[in-house]
């Protein structure tokens, strides 16, 4: 027995550097420090670890009594090889010179990721020692302030790109993207609020907004084709032609398959042709979420039919309702809007935090009389508003006239899993 320890344990001192280093570089840093008690030859194989990650783990499992501070200068002075990913992101996490001094540290030839989520106090104010790091693939920022040089040629290799809580100069920031021609994914979580937002990218699919924007440009984005956009407040587009022009933007995109949008963002369509076609169609659209649907209003409704008529080749619909009140006008709207056109390619509809009140399911009575093609109607009843697990939905539901022979009711209850079909 003995023996065998020792040869076990001679095979781990005796493992050539690359499978070391691969190994390594599949591990956590608090278990990258841990591997140096295996033996004496991996006792200082973690100072080159290729990725070094302070996180809400090595915070927990490994920190303990030691400061953090000393720590992440001991182990960056010490590090030696290429440090392809940094990320700073332990818990309670503040604003303070040592953060630019850390970044400093980092060899700015290497690095590929980088993170840094200041989680308490002020925004960070980023040095402009970030702007050296020329071989940045993946950048997230929280909580700090990022103000690039109007001479600063751009990141030429990054492919995502995610700010949240971040202060942005709105002047310039489009002329940032339009620097990093690389971008595949990029997101904007609540940052400063555009009056103008102009998006380029040659290579961009992804795009996802949370905050506040009056106007919206794509430039050169030939394969966009994910978008989502959330709206911290919709008062400021009152009197104006934001979900026109919203819709125009889209309508840009030669790539766009999948969008996300808040339906009271199409409100002031009623003054553009609702519920009838726009003057401009979604024509690659395959699915499409229109969350916090209120259907205790008539203008929602009404410009969410519009939506989806200016949509031809939709296939895929989500609904997640957002309703409290009943409202028999809006009931009586839904019920006057005729299956004059068909929705030829439709095949899914999936009814989310569904309550059942009249409004709807006379929406509902409509799609299903108009989708030719629909395969599944899905309802996921709201718990709060539904106490037989829409059960008695269900039952009135499959009493409605079909487009589509092929068409099944289903109840998908996510508390449970549990999925029954109605033909």
């Amino acid at each position: 027995m003995e023996g065998a320890v020792r040869s076990d344990a001679d095979l781990i001192t005796n493992l050539p550097n690359n499978i070391i280093e691969n190994i390594l570089g599949c591990l956590p840093l608090r278990d990258v420090v841990r591997m140096s008690i295996l033996s004496r030859e991996w006792r200082y194989k973690w100072m080159s670890c290729p990725e070094i990650v302070f996180d809400f783990w090595f915070d927990q499992m490994f920190l303990g009594d030691h400061l953090l501070e000393p720590l992440i200068y001991q182990i960056l002075r010490h590090h030696k090889g290429p440090l392809l990913r940094f990320a700073l992101q332990v818990p309670d996490l503040k604003s303070s010179p040592d953060i630019d001094e850390w970044i400093r540290l980092v060899p700015n030839k290497t690095l590929q990721d980088l993170t840094l989520h200041v989680s308490r106090g002020e925004t960070h104010r980023l040095s402009s020692h970030l702007l050296t790091f020329k071989h940045l693939r993946n950048l997230k920022l929280y909580n700090c302030v990022f103000d690039p040089e109007t001479v600063f040629k751009g990141f030429s290799k990054l492919v995502n790109l995610e700010l949240q809580s971040v202060s942005l100069v709105p002047e310039t920031f489009g002329k940032f993207i339009a620097s990093c021609p690389s971008i595949e994914r990029l997101r904007l979580i609540h940052c400063t609020d555009f009056d103008s937002l102009e998006i380029t990218g040659p290579k961009l699919k992804c795009f996802e907004f949370h905050g506040l924007f009056r106007y919206v440009s794509f430039k050169n984005c030939p394969v966009l084709t994910d978008v989502k956009l959330t709206f911290s407040s919709m008062d400021f587009k009152r009197g104006n032609r934001f979900s026109l022009d919203l819709v125009k933007s889209l309508s840009c995109l030669p790539a766009l398959e999948d969008l996300q949008l808040q339906a009271y963002a199409l409100e002031d369509l009623v003054q553009h042709g609702a519920p009838n076609r726009l003057p401009v169609s979604l024509k690659t659209l395959r699915n499409l979420h229109l969350s916090d649907m209120y259907f205790e209003k008539i203008e929602e409704a009404s410009c969410a039919i519009c939506f989806i008529r200016s949509c031809p080749n939709l296939q895929r619909l989500k609904i997640t309702a957002f309703t409290f009140d009943v409202v028999d006008s809006v009931a009586d709207f839904l019920r006057s809007q005729k299956s004059s056109e068909s929705f030829t390619q439709l095949k899914t509809v999936k009814m989310q935090l569904f309550s059942g009140i009249e409004a709807e399911m006379e929406f509902v009575k409509y799609l299903l009389a108009s989708a030719t093609a629909l395969e599944e109607m899905a309802i996921t009843p709201h718990a709060g508003s539904v106490t037989d697990g829409g059960e008695s939905i269900l039952n009135e539901l499959k009493q409605y006239p079909r487009a589509s022979p092929n068409a099944e009711i289903v109840s998908s209850e996510k508390n449970h899993g549990k999925k029954h079909k109605h033909v």
